[in-house]
């Protein structure tokens, strides 16, 4: 009977210790989207096209929009019992039109912030990649995982500034 004991904590040390044992090579976390984005040379873009007329036009319409629908809110809320039902329904109508134009103004905001991230990432992909290559080898990690990939890491694992560094440096 103590044989089998021995046999079975046997076995389970050996299947437990063995994801273990293949593990003790160094593994860190990236999140490759900041490190590029977090870069001084992205930062600039980013800016220039917060500042540009186009966006600057829809960042206020949004705004705008913004206030429009909360106000509309709070009156429906405040005098919305008092409408006729012809009232309610141009009410509706009303906040039906401003609703669409938010939605249009969110996902053009979005488009052209989304566009000028994907054209950096595809700018900086080939100096990424080597720095990240330069990165791996200087600091001899085995094993490179995506950030939101990961449940839990302390940031002692996470080389998404040390890559940002890097990129800046490349500059």
């Amino acid at each position: 009977m103590m044989a089998k004991v021995k046999h079975f904590a046997l076995a389970i040390t050996l299947i437990l210790g063995a994801p273990l044992a293949l593990a003790e090579g160094k593994v860190v976390i990236l999140d490759l989207q900041a490190a590029v984005l977090s870069t001084d040379a992205a930062q600039t873009r980013l800016e220039t096209l917060e500042k540009d007329e186009d966006y600057a036009a829809l960042r206020t319409r949004y705004q705008s929009l913004t206030s429009d629908l909360q106000a509309f809110q709070e009156d429906a809320q405040k005098n919305g019992m008092t409408w006729s039902d012809e009232q309610k329904q141009q009410k509706q109508e009303e906040m039906r039109g401003m609703r669409e134009q938010y939605e249009r103004t969110v996902q053009a905001l979005q488009g052209e912030r989304q566009q000028v991230m994907q054209a950096i990432m595809q700018e900086m992909g080939g100096r990424t990649q080597e720095a990240l290559a330069q990165l791996i080898e200087a600091e001899k990690i085995d094993l490179v995982l995506n950030s939101q990939s990961a449940f839990h890491a302390s940031e002692d694992y996470d080389i998404t500034a040390k890559l940002t560094e890097m990129l800046n440096k490349s500059n």
